[in-house]
């Protein structure tokens, strides 16, 4: 039996992607959630038994450029327990202790030794500018904390998108390495890649101490989005940093020479693309199927929304990055008092475990879909390969959701209920609603 229903699930998942609309997963409904912005699901770690829907928890944060008070997060415990019942969720506030929270990042199990999260915060908008990064141990209901790890910001008003975890100063401990940005009332926008070192903790998260000292690695460069890879130049491996650079409007390539970031003497820096306009965000992954990673990113050059791929050189300090056009023509719609730009966030995903795993012909694999935020444009896609031809770029374009409203948040991704077929929950920020969908046949 067992053998016979991973068949079906095999054979319909190839089924399902033969049709015309097979890039478009089921419409499940939606639940109301006035400001939905990140959105994020990911599996409690430390205990593998129980089923995985029981274990999948999902993260919204919200926030309200006009209110002064501090914002509230929301969570969802076993999210894929009752996926299809998307009426009946009941989303439960976690607390109101930032401004403006971002996205909600899982840490790497080995930080604390537990399942934790780390809450990134604060953004242009005042009285929105001071942000946090706030720790939350996952085992609990709701998490314990904030801890706030970047309680040492006391001067300037940091705000905060992404962190990463890395031995920085090689003692063995992973510690916190970011980005932030601050802008003064008057003068140009500060812009910082730092990290906080870890203090060393024992195994038990609780207490942790709030505020960890700070180290600047590096001025005026990343500031919201990068990724940390690493990459090969004349047989030997680089550690390096891709950053999207929203403010320098640009796409950016640090790598250290000795592997360490506490000497930026040791540090070069390669200009991938200074024409795209502002850079949202991207993401490092082998999105043609050829072996190689690649990057992609989602760019505004003021008028025009786009994401383009860079192909990643077998030699990365003297070979060309190709780029591609994957999508284009997002246009923004018009914010009263502030900035728009579209898109936002992307993600690869895979409709079903089978489409994933397929072998194709002469042994490679299948390419992956893009989920894609639109942001101020009010819509969320779907980009589709038009074929796993490695030097193929082509993708179509497929509206997920149009909100029909100003702006949409993140999304969270992946097979919620383990029945190998994906699920997706999206925010329409302006809309006040979360989105449900999924792969799985009526």
């Amino acid at each position: 039996m067992g053998a016979f229903f991973q068949l079906c699930i095999f054979s319909a998942g190839l089924l399902a992607l033969t049709s015309a609309q097979s890039a478009l997963p089921r419409a499940l409904g939606s639940v109301p959630l006035p400001a939905a912005a990140f959105v994020e699901a990911y599996v409690d770690q430390g205990d593998e038994t129980s089923f995985i829907g029981e274990r999948y928890t999902l993260y919204v944060s919200t926030f309200n450029p006009i209110n002064p008070t501090p914002d509230a997060k929301y969570m969802l415990r076993g999210l894929g327990t009752n996926f299809t019942g998307v009426a009946n969720w009941e989303l439960q506030v976690i607390d109101r202790t930032a401004q403006w929270p971002n996205n909600p990042d899982q840490i790497p199990f080995e930080v604390f030794n537990t399942s934790a999260i780390i809450w990134t915060s604060g953004f242009l908008v005042p009285p929105k500018t001071h942000g946090r990064l706030e720790i939350y141990d996952a085992r609990t209901n709701p998490p314990t904390g904030p801890f706030n790890i970047a309680a040492l910001d006391r001067n300037n008003d940091w705000s905060y998108h992404r962190v990463l975890w890395k031995d920085i100063d090689g003692d063995g401990d992973l510690d916190a390495l970011t980005a932030r940005f601050y802008k003064p009332i008057l003068g140009a926008t500060k812009k910082q890649l730092v990290w906080l070192e870890n203090p060393g903790l024992p195994i038990d998260i609780t207490p942790i101490l709030t505020g960890w000292v700070q180290h600047i690695i590096h001025e005026d460069g990343p500031d919201v989005h990068f990724r940390n890879i690493k990459l090969t130049s004349g047989g030997q491996e680089y550690d390096c940093i891709v950053a999207a650079e929203f403010f320098n409007e640009r796409l950016m390539l640090y790598y250290s020479l000795n592997g360490k970031w506490t000497d930026w003497d040791q540090v070069r820096t390669i200009p991938l693309d200074t024409t795209v306009g502002q850079t949202f965000d991207l993401y490092v992954y082998d999105f043609n199927k050829d072996g190689k990673d690649d990057i992609l990113i989602s760019a505004y050059n003021h008028t025009r929304g786009h994401v383009f791929a860079y192909e990643i050189p077998e030699n990365f300090i003297s070979g060309q990055f190709v780029k591609h056009t994957l999508a284009d023509e997002f246009i923004a719609n018009t914010i009263i008092g502030g900035q728009a730009m579209t898109p936002g966030s992307p993600k690869p995903f895979y409709p079903t475990k089978a489409y994933e795993e397929e072998t194709l012909p002469g042994g490679g694999k299948r390419k992956p879909y893009i989920l894609l935020s639109g942001d101020d444009d009010g819509r969320h896609y779907i980009l589709e390969p038009v074929s796993d031809d490695p030097t193929d770029w082509t993708y179509n374009k497929h509206i997920l959701v149009d909100t029909e409203r100003t702006t949409v948040g993140k999304f969270a991704v992946g097979d919620f209920d383990g029945d190998g077929y994906t699920d997706i929950v999206c925010a329409g920020y302006t809309s006040g609603t979360l989105y449900a969908f999924t792969y799985a046949p009526e």
